[in-house]
């Protein structure tokens, strides 16, 4: 019997991301193409291939982030593999509709129960995923073990891109633990949402374990489309943050 306890599903009413498909609006694939575009250029000599995506607080929209920059990475040709990394609170598999078995995921896999073929999932958007599993009472030692370094080299050697959604990094320290074995990090920022001194204690945390901050990627960025007098929400891409959220 699995040494792991079930979880409720928490945030039954959580809105689902928008993810890039052939209906999706014009603006909205163009903010991740543009995305992808500029982290292609960070990833160009090689390096900063497994990435750590997180944000200060909840709700910032840090894992449509993770799922949508993973699916845009496919769509040109790259390999990726999109690691559920929140334990606590997985959601991944609930917004990309995974039917096969979650419990079979990331915390099974860290501590010896199941291999990797056990648990990874193919999806029709073409990114392989690892769900979070089952609720384990250990999630930040599990986050930061050698068990959890191995399975990255591994990954590293297999896949274009390795993507670790995590729980926000201001209100728990997993995120901060994680980030040693990445090459670099994405920070989410939802606009007029986290208060400017949350957004820079987050990113201290980060700074604290000498994580590399990629760069910051505002989320639910309302645009005008031309001409139409109305709006997408969609996502833009920098290397600043704090200012432009405060409220």
């Amino acid at each position: 019997m699995s040494t792991l306890a079930k979880k409720k599903t928490i945030g039954a009413s959580i809105k689902v991301p928008r993810l890039i498909t052939e209906k999706t609006p014009f603006v909205y694939v163009e903010a991740y193409k543009t995305l992808r575009t500029n982290f292609n250029f960070l990833t160009a000599n090689g390096k900063n291939r497994i990435i750590l995506v997180t944000s200060a607080i909840q709700d910032e929209g840090k894992s449509g982030l993770a799922i949508n920059l993973a699916i845009s990475l496919v769509q040109a040709g790259s390999k990726v593999l999109l690691i559920d990394a929140d334990m606590r609170n997985p959601s991944l598999h609930r917004y990309l509709r995974l039917k096969a078995n979650v419990e079979l995921g990331l915390s099974t896999l860290l501590t010896g129960e199941v291999k990797v073929g056990d648990c990874l999932i193919k999806t029709p958007q073409g990114v392989d995923v690892i769900s979070g599993g089952l609720f384990p009472p250990n999630p930040t030692e599990l986050i930061g073990s050698d068990a959890m370094r191995a399975l990255l080299q591994i990954a590293a050697q297999q896949y274009d891109y390795v993507i670790c959604d995590t729980p926000p990094v201001g209100l728990i320290t997993d995120a901060a633990a994680l980030s040693p074995l990445c090459d670099g990090v994405l920070f989410a920022v939802r606009q007029k949402f986290a208060s400017k001194n949350q957004v820079h204690a987050a990113m201290r945390n980060l700074q604290a374990v000498n994580a590399k901050i990629l760069g910051a990627v505002m989320t639910q960025y309302y645009t005008q489309k031309a001409g139409k007098g109305y709006g997408y929400y969609g996502y833009d891409y920098g290397y600043g943050y704090g200012q432009r959220n405060k409220k």
